[in-house]
């Protein structure tokens, strides 16, 4: 076929806009209609397979029946002088795989975007009884703001033949469903697992099963587990994450159960990431009055007793205090060898720790910041769901090395968010140890905006802040931060 060519007497060929493993796509002109239309013409060495030819009639004419603003409407299908071919809505504009070349990530609220209209359309057609199989980014059309999916019901009737000789498979392998590549009957469920795909390779700019070759790639998803996104980008929220790795499940029954249910499951994390924040609580107005006599001849006493206070936590830190005497401390006395005054310790680096089953990133890059000197800038942990990190782990931490083993005796931590509980602990070999014991014996603390923690000694090469409860955050999410860590010594 070639421009100017004429099918069914109403459908003139224009130029050759596309071609793909089963066939090539034109820009044409309905002449009854008067409306510019796109048309899919099988390719000769396909054509020539009567099976095929019935089954490619029998899905375009199913498809035909979809009508969805997510869905490229299909209008028209037949054979004319052995030439196969299907008039669907001419939708002009670049493709998702147009947007994903060079293995550029997008914007998580943009991937999102792209996923749920895609699922509503998959929805759509999950509903009348028609499944794609063929969901890719080349069927994903984006322009104007607008997301179609294209070649609803292509795919049914390709693979009921031999697809290795038709090159479709090699392009397609990426996408397919676990049972898909086992040779099993794909239902709906595959569709999703395709989009799981998809999502992974907008957040991540990569497939979740790199390999040298596409079939070694299909092949992998048959026994191993996709690497978590976060563990490739970060700051890639957890709960996006959670639908992306539930939709690529191996098992199709711990996928969702439908494209609505999964669609819900991003529409509910959009609503969370663009909850407004609600502004701090206005300070009441100073009244004067009652708070002026406060004021004029109480606020010097107070002065004098908190540095007093201040002055005898710092004689029990260092040592030249304990409890007891009749004003509740006294000097230390000869009982024991006095300790000597705690000096800081230089810090190497700082390391997020988010061990298995996490995702192995934490802000990685933020890490610095926890020991730069400068309280303004902060290592916040991931946003979480909940304070007990999502119900989905143990706890998260952040690594400190001292660069050689030190006397540890007190860590000092600054936070912008107090209110998460950590415990302290000695890391060596990539290994936590038990938990460190305070002067009073505890093992674990509450985060105030300063945390003082004084340490029964200990010697250790790196100490890890290891928090196993969060605080609520301003963005509505859980979490904790890190302004500056100071770990002290002899």
């Amino acid at each position: 076929m070639e421009t100017g060519d004429r099918l069914a007497d109403r459908y003139v060929l224009g130029e050759s806009i596309a071609s793909g493993g089963m066939a090539q796509v034109w820009r044409g002109k309905d002449e009854v209609l008067g409306r510019e239309v796109a048309i899919k013409l099988l390719h000769e060495h396909l054509a020539g397979d009567e099976k095929l030819l019935e089954r490619f009639r029998r899905e375009a004419i199913t498809a035909a029946g979809l009508s969805h603003p997510a869905v490229v409407r299909v209008f028209d299908t037949g054979v004319e002088d052995g030439a196969c071919y299907i008039v669907m809505e001419l939708y002009e504009g670049p493709t998702l795989a147009d947007r994903l070349a060079g293995g550029r990530p997008l914007d998580p609220a943009e991937a999102t975007d792209i996923a749920r209209a895609v699922l509503a359309g998959l929805a759509h057609a999950h509903g009348r009884g028609v499944v794609h199989r063929d969901v890719k980014p080349g069927n994903v059309l984006i322009a104007g703001g607008h997301v179609k999916v294209a070649d609803f019901g292509i795919a049914k009737a390709a693979l009921q033949g031999d697809l290795t000789t038709t090159g479709e498979l090699l392009g397609t392998a990426r996408y397919l469903a676990p049972e898909q590549v086992e040779g099993g009957e794909a239902d709906a469920s595959a569709d999703l697992y395709a989009v799981g795909v998809l999502l992974y390779e907008m957040l991540t700019g990569r497939p979740p099963f790199p390999a040298e070759t596409m079939i070694a790639e299909a092949t992998l998803r048959l026994t191993r587990d996709p690497r978590p996104p976060s563990n490739l980008r970060a700051g890639i929220p957890r709960d996006l994450e959670g639908v992306v790795l539930r939709a690529l499940e191996r098992d199709p029954a711990d996928r969702y159960a439908s494209a609505e249910e999964m669609r819900a499951a991003l529409e509910r994390w959009t609503i969370e990431s663009t909850r407004p924040i609600a502004p701090p609580p206005r300070p009441e107005p100073f009244a004067p009055g009652a708070h002026s006599f406060f004021r004029s001849w109480m606020l010097v006493p107070l002065i004098l007793l908190l540095l007093g206070a201040a002055a005898v936590g710092v004689g029990l830190l260092v040592g030249g205090l304990e409890i007891g005497g009749p004003l509740g401390v006294r000097p230390a006395g000869p009982a024991g060898p006095r300790q000597p005054a705690a000096g800081p310790i230089a810090i190497a680096s700082a390391t997020p720790h988010d061990p298995p089953p996490g995702g192995g990133d934490e802000h990685d890059g933020d890490a610095p910041l926890a020991i730069d000197g400068d309280p303004s800038t902060v290592w916040p942990t991931e946003g979480y769901t909940s304070a007990d990190l999502g119900g989905i782990k143990d706890g998260v931490g952040l690594v400190l090395d001292l660069a050689g083993v030190h006397e540890v005796r007190a860590v000092v931590l600054t936070t912008s968010n107090p209110g998460w509980s950590f415990e302290l602990r000695p890391f060596a070999g990539g290994e936590a140890g038990e938990p460190l014991r305070g002067a009073g014996g505890e093992t674990s603390w509450s985060a105030e905006a300063v945390t003082t923690i004084a340490l029964e000694p200990a010697e250790m090469s790196a100490v890890m802040v290891w928090i196993t409860e969060l605080a609520p955050a301003e963005d509505g999410r859980y979490r904790a931060t890190i302004a500056e860590a100071e770990v002290r010594g002899a």
